[in-house]
C-alpha cells in the first residue's frame, strides 16, 4: 500500500511587527536595569547617566507596545484580554505585566524629574511635577525604581516565555532563548547612551565597561545554546544549512568586533567622537534587531511538519517595510520631544 501525504508552504503568522515589538521592548528592559543599578550604587555621582537611561526607557517603552498592539492584527482583540482573562496564557499575563510596566517608568523619569528641578524653575506646564513631596524623594526614588526593575523583570519573562513555550517550532523551545533576548538588548543600551550624552565624554569609559560584561555574557550564552544538544540546538543547525548559515556567522563577527572595541574603548580610557559614537551604535542596534529578525521571522520558514520550507517576502507595506521604518521614524521622534522637554526645563544648565 502506498500513502501519500500533500502538504503546501504555510503562512507566517508573525509579522515584522512582532520583531519590532521584541526590539523596542528590549531596549526599554535594558535602560532600567542599568538605571536601577545607578540609582543603587551611586545616586548622586551619576544622576545625569540615571536620567538617560529612564529618558531611553521611556522612549522605547512607548513605541513597545504600539508595534505589539499593531500585531495582533485586530486591536479590539485588547479588550478580549481584560474581558476574558486566562492566567494561564502568557499573553494575558502580558496584558497586565505591559501596562504596569509603562507606568512605573513614567512615574520613574516624572519622580527622576522633580529631583533635578527646583519648583521655582518649572514652566507654568510643568507644575504637575509638584505633586512628589521634595522632602522624601530620594527615598521614593529608590523604590520606584526597583519596582520599575521588578516589572521590567516580569517583562522579561513574559516576552520571553510567550515565545520559548511553542513546542511547534524547536528553535524556540529553550530555555536559552529570553537570555539571548535580554543580553543583546543590554548590550545596545550603553552604546545608546553614549551617543544621547555625546557632549559628556566622561561617561563613556563606564558605558564600555557595560557593553563588555554583556557582551561576553552573550558569547557564554551563544556558545552554551549552541552546544548544548538540545532540539533546538538542532534546529539552529538546520537552519544554518538552509542557506542562512552567513547570517549566523555575521551575528558572531559582529559579536566580536563589538566586544573588541568595547574593551579597547574601557582599556585606553579614550573618547571616541561623534562619528565613532554613531558608528558603534549602529553596529550594536544592528546586532540587536537582527538577531530578533532571524529568531522571529527566519525561524517560521522552517517546516514543522513536512519538508517543505515556507517562503517569506518582506512586503513594502504596513506588514513589511513601512511597519519598520513607521516604528524606528516613531522612535527617533519621540527621542527628539523628550530631549527638547529636558532642554526646556532644565535651559539654564548645559544638555547636549
Amino acid at each position: 500500500m502506498i500513502r501519500e501525504i500533500m502538504a503546501r508552504p504555510q503562512e507566517i503568522a508573525w509579522l515584522p511587527w512582532a520583531v519590532q515589538y521584541f526590539f523596542f521592548i528590549g531596549l526599554a528592559c535594558g535602560s532600567v536595569v542599568i538605571a536601577v543599578w545607578l540609582r543603587w550604587r551611586e545616586p548622586n555621582k551619576t544622576v545625569r547617566l540615571e536620567l538617560a537611561a529612564v529618558s531611553l526607557a521611556v522612549v522605547s517603552g512607548t513605541v513597545a507596545p504600539l508595534a505589539l498592539s499593531a500585531d495582533l492584527h485586530q486591536p479590539a482583540r485588547i479588550w478580549h484580554f481584560y474581558a476574558h482573562f486566562t492566567p494561564w496564557s502568557w499573553m494575558s499575563l502580558g496584558s497586565l505585566f505591559l501596562p504596569l510596566f509603562t507606568l512605573l517608568v513614567m512615574g520613574y523619569f516624572a519622580l527622576l524629574m522633580r529631583s533635578r528641578l527646583r519648583a521655582e524653575t518649572l514652566p507654568f506646564w510643568a507644575r504637575w511635577l509638584q505633586i512628589f513631596p521634595a522632602w522624601r524623594e530620594e527615598k521614593w526614588l529608590r523604590w520606584v525604581a526597583l519596582a520599575t526593575l521588578l516589572s521590567a523583570a516580569s517583562i522579561l519573562l513574559y516576552t520571553g516565555r510567550e515565545v520559548s513555550v511553542l513546542r511547534a517550532q524547536p528553535l524556540w523551545y529553550s530555555l536559552w532563548l529570553p537570555w539571548l533576548l535580554l543580553l543583546t538588548a543590554v548590550q545596545a543600551v550603553p552604546p545608546l547612551l553614549a551617543c544621547w550624552l555625546r557632549y559628556e565624554p566622561q561617561w563613556q569609559p563606564r558605558l564600555a565597561g557595560y557593553q563588555a560584561v554583556s557582551l561576553l555574557l552573550l558569547c557564554f550564552s551563544c556558545l552554551g545554546w549552541w552546544l548544548d544538544g538540545s532540539t533546538s540546538s538542532a534546529a539552529l543547525h538546520r537552519l544554518a544549512s538552509q542557506g542562512v548559515v552567513w547570517r549566523l556567522a555575521g551575528i558572531a563577527v559582529v559579536v566580536s568586533i563589538l566586544l573588541l572595541l568595547a574593551l579597547a574603548w574601557r582599556v585606553r580610557s579614550q573618547a571616541l567622537g561623534a562619528k565613532g559614537l554613531l558608528g558603534q551604535c549602529m553596529v550594536a542596534l544592528l546586532l540587536c534587531w537582527g538577531v530578533r529578525w532571524l529568531l522571529l521571522m527566519q525561524t517560521q520558514t522552517l517546516p514543522k511538519f513536512n519538508v517543505l520550507t515556507n517562503p517569506y517576502v518582506l512586503p513594502l507595506g504596513s506588514e513589511g517595510l513601512l511597519a519598520i521604518l513607521g516604528t524606528l521614524g516613531l522612535w527617533i521622534a519621540l527621542i527628539i520631544g523628550i530631549r527638547e522637554l529636558q532642554h526646556q526645563l532644565m535651559e539654564k544648565k548645559h544638555y547636549g
